[in-house]
């Protein structure tokens, strides 16, 4: 069963539902074959089959017409000592090594930002210092200028830098959601 069949077949069976929500469904149905030809290089037919049987799909969505398809996955009944020592785990990670390091990388991004806006700001040092002392020296000048070609070199790394910095923590702090949700 290809993707146009799959989704056609949902979509008669969902035909009891507003059409606000049916839509959503197949959106929803629709991304996962985009995901899976996209990213995992499978075709339609494997997709189709990993999703299910229509008729299963449609009688689920029946059934409970206000569930999310995009919620969250619900808590993991495990027993009372796998959570525990699933919580445990990850504060003894985060405490130990995930906190440690996130902030010395933090720490770097800010030092790397305040050497790049220092080095744009030498120029103006330069004539302060002129200002104060009124004794021109053409190599303290000069090398502000380089520093400030540097800072200019520097300011993108650091933009991006901290691009990368904010998704892989945000990316770590779903993780331990996902993980404390028993989702793994």
């Amino acid at each position: 069963m290809n993707r146009k069949q799959f989704l056609t077949e949902v979509e008669q069976r969902l035909s009891p539902l507003p059409a606000e929500v049916r839509h959503e469904l197949l959106s929803d149905l629709s991304q996962h074959f985009d995901y899976g030809l996209a990213n995992d290089g499978k075709s339609e037919t494997e997709i189709a089959h990993e999703l299910g049987n229509p008729e299963d799909i449609a009688r689920e969505a029946l059934d409970v017409p206000n569930v999310g398809w995009n919620a969250s996955p619900p808590l993991r009944q495990g027993s009372f000592a796998r959570n525990l020592f699933t919580f445990l785990g990850l504060l003894f990670l985060n405490l130990l090594i995930s906190i440690p390091i996130l902030a010395t990388l933090w720490a770097v991004w800010a030092s790397l930002t305040a050497v790049a806006v220092s080095f744009v700001a030498a120029p103006l040092l330069a004539v302060t210092d002129y200002a104060l002392n009124s004794t021109f020296y053409p190599t303290k000048f000069f090398f502000s200028i380089t520093l400030t070609g540097m800072g200019l070199l520097l300011l993108p790394g650091v933009r991006y830098l901290l691009l990368l910095m904010v998704k892989g923590t945000v990316r770590y702090w779903k993780w331990n959601q996902t993980t404390l949700r028993g989702a793994y």
